[in-house]
């Protein structure tokens, strides 16, 4: 029996990469909607379907197979969900090409796993107990859903209109990372909790460009 290790974290780009989903579980469905989320180009292979995923497949969303898994699905995939009575051929092929994959409650027969995930917007965190007490990943994850709402994805929202402002116009770097952490580190969440979004953005703007003056009084002294 392999030893579970899923300790390296990282965070997969799969749009348009080729990923298959076969076999059936009460977490197929749920798999299958989060890569179709992330663009990932999903083929699930099962001569049955959950209505839901029944639904992305007439949505054209994905594509649906209506057969067994075959050795030859895996030609040119990128990563493979499994959920079948016995994982073991489908881990081991996609070993030998390349592929990731995961069974669903089969961890020796993955290669990765899924953490507890909370998200607001662009914020995505992951929570790993690597396999060994899931009821602690999903406390945590509900603490999180407490303490971190709606209003991250709201601020990360403004920060990503600013960023290319910021990148361009102010040069030096140092400069730059102070009012990173000075914009988070200011009042804009409280603002934002409170729905007053032209008050957060107003902050922002304000601090971008006292930064901007700043770093430009420090350049034309420099250059005195």
């Amino acid at each position: 029996m392999r030893e579970m290790n899923f300790r390296y974290p990282i965070f997969l780009d799969v749009k348009g990469k080729k990923c298959i989903v076969t076999g059936e579980g009460y977490e197929v469905a749920f798999k299958v909607k989060n890569l179709v989320d992330c663009s990932a180009a999903v083929t699930y292979i099962n001569p049955r379907a959950e209505p839901a995923i029944q639904a992305l497949a007439a949505a054209g969303l994905l594509q649906w197979i209506k057969r067994d898994f075959a050795d030859s699905d895996l030609n040119g995939c990128f990563l493979i969900l499994a959920d079948l009575e016995d994982n073991s051929h489908i881990f081991r092929l996609a070993e030998l090409r390349g592929v990731l994959c995961n069974a669903v409650d089969d961890p020796e027969h993955c290669r990765f796993s899924f953490g507890s995930l909370h998200r607001q917007g662009d914020l995505t965190i992951g929570i790993s107990t690597n396999g060994w007490a899931p009821a602690v990943a999903v406390r945590l994850k509900e603490w999180l859903q407490r303490e971190v709402g709606p209003e991250y994805a709201v601020m990360l929202a403004m920060l990503k209109e600013v960023r290319p402002e910021i990148t361009t116009r102010i040069a030096d770097f140092g400069a730059r990372k102070d009012l990173w952490y000075r914009i988070v580190d200011s009042e804009i969440l409280p603002l934002l909790r409170a729905g007053d979004q032209a008050g957060a953005l107003r902050t922002i703007r304000q601090m971008i460009d006292e930064t901007i003056s700043s770093t430009s009084r420090s350049d034309t002294s420099a250059g005195a």
